[in-house]
């Protein structure tokens, strides 16, 4: 009768400790996902941020319909965190473009989260030629997601 209950015990001991391990390895793979969704979304918007501060003359001298890329290094510590970023500029008028940005995390291996956004922004006619001037976001859809 002793073995049996020792038996018995061992048993729900080996199940307890699978349930255990099963519910830790869900754990850290929601946490490394919740991690990678933050990363991206900061991503993408420093990338939007940055297209408007780098703005230069060749998205200026875009033909209306015409698309520019780029790809945005990683500055990431580690590489869980590292992100693959590409920008999209498309000029859609004389004055109006499409600052695109879509970020997959982490940049090698398979992602983890992926994030996109654009934003419609207006290029005024500069007064003086010499100095370009980043664009200003049209304040009716400063910035669009698309999730």
């Amino acid at each position: 009768m002793a073995l049996v209950a020792t038996l018995a015990i061992l048993a729900l001991a080996g199940v307890l400790l699978a349930g255990a391990y099963a519910s830790a390895t869900a754990s850290a793979r929601a946490t490394r996902s919740a991690r990678a969704s933050l990363v991206a979304d900061a991503a993408v918007r420093r990338a939007l941020a940055m297209a408007l501060m780098q703005w230069s003359a060749a998205d200026d001298s875009l033909p209306v319909g015409g698309t520019l890329s780029h790809a945005v290094p990683s500055s990431a510590s580690a590489p869980l965190d590292s992100a693959d970023t590409r920008l999209v500029v498309q000029r859609l008028t004389t004055s109006l473009h499409v600052v695109a940005a879509d970020v997959t995390v982490p940049a090698s291996g398979a992602p983890l989260a992926r994030r996109r956004m654009r934003m419609l922004v207006r290029r005024r006619t500069p007064i003086d030629t010499t100095m370009i001037q980043p664009p200003t976001t049209i304040s009716r859809w400063p910035v669009g997601s698309l999730y």
